[in-house]
């Protein structure tokens, strides 16, 4: 079987993936906030006090990533650890009041940020088009999390 980098989803998903991390890495480096941060602390601003867990698994991080990523976090002093009165072995994660500052401050630049990758990525394309794909990003996601 002969095959070539053109032929293979994950090479265009992963120039895809550094094009869009880089709009977004530098689009929030002026708020001291990482992409990942970004995507927590949007799951707090949800759902505040969830357990570390609970957001791994939203954010679709492993336990280790994940801890390195709530002490950077915590460090910026954009959350909180604390312990969950209901089982006090359990820790729950809060946003503090800068972490939910900076998610307000956020609001206008992430909707710039979207625009700049739909511009980058979806020109062209129709509006059935991109929710297509979209449901179809959505669902490979989604089936990577089934047994196999």
């Amino acid at each position: 079987m002969t095959w070539k980098k053109d032929d293979l989803l994950c090479f265009h998903l992963g120039v895809a993936m550094r094009k869009i991390s880089r709009i977004y890495t530098e689009g929030l480096a002026s708020y001291d906030v990482t992409p990942a941060q970004l995507f927590m602390l949007s799951c707090l601003h949800s759902c505040d006090g969830q357990k570390p867990s609970e957001l791994a698994d939203q954010v679709h991080l492993d336990a280790s990533s994940m801890t390195g990523l709530l002490d950077r976090t915590e460090k910026a002093k954009l959350i909180r650890r604390m312990r969950d009165p209901a089982d006090r072995r359990a820790l729950r994660i809060y946003l503090t009041d800068l972490g939910s500052t900076t998610i307000e401050e956020l609001k206008p630049v992430i909707a710039q940020l979207q625009e700049r990758v739909h511009h980058t990525f979806f020109e062209g394309y129709n509006d059935e088009q991109i929710a297509s794909f979209m449901e179809i990003l959505r669902n490979a996601g989604q089936s990577s999390d089934r047994p196999l």
